[in-house]
């Protein structure tokens, strides 16, 4: 038997895409590895799901550590340039991203695309954010 064969689509690379955020996905399995000191750690993880305009398959971004820190991709790359005064450790409920319109780039990285940019087609949202740490959707 012979593994089945992903489908895989490349995204035009350093011009903009539109799509919408289909579903924000979380890794109950505690996917994502970091470094912290000399130690190898996990830890639960979050992805973004899109459907783009043109494509015909799903785009993903890559897993990240689910952390909204001042320091953390999740909030530096994605909730600064979707939701409207955004906080570093917000209370927010992700899911209040789904179906939202967006506007990205992507860069190609080997065999592989990564999402470069993002940013709100239209206003960015206005989420019931409440500082504070985030509790775990699972």
């Amino acid at each position: 038997m012979r593994p089945p064969k992903k489908d895989f689509e490349r995204v035009p690379v350093g011009i903009e895409v539109r799509g919408i955020i289909e579903e924000v996905q979380y890794d109950t399995r505690s996917f994502k590895a970091y470094k912290e000191g000399d130690e190898d750690t996990t830890g639960p993880a979050v992805r973004f799901k899109f459907k783009l305009d043109g494509c015909s398959f799903p785009h993903y971004s890559r897993w990240m550590k689910f952390n909204v820190g001042e320091k953390a991709n999740l909030y530096k790359k994605y909730l600064v340039e979707l939701v409207e005064n955004a906080v570093p450790n917000m209370d927010m409920d992700l899911d209040e991203l789904n179906s939202m319109r967006v506007i990205t780039t992507w860069a190609d990285n080997g065999d592989f695309q990564n999402l470069e940019t993002i940013a709100a087609e239209d206003a960015k949202i206005t989420a019931d954010i409440q500082e504070g740490q985030q509790e775990l959707p699972f």
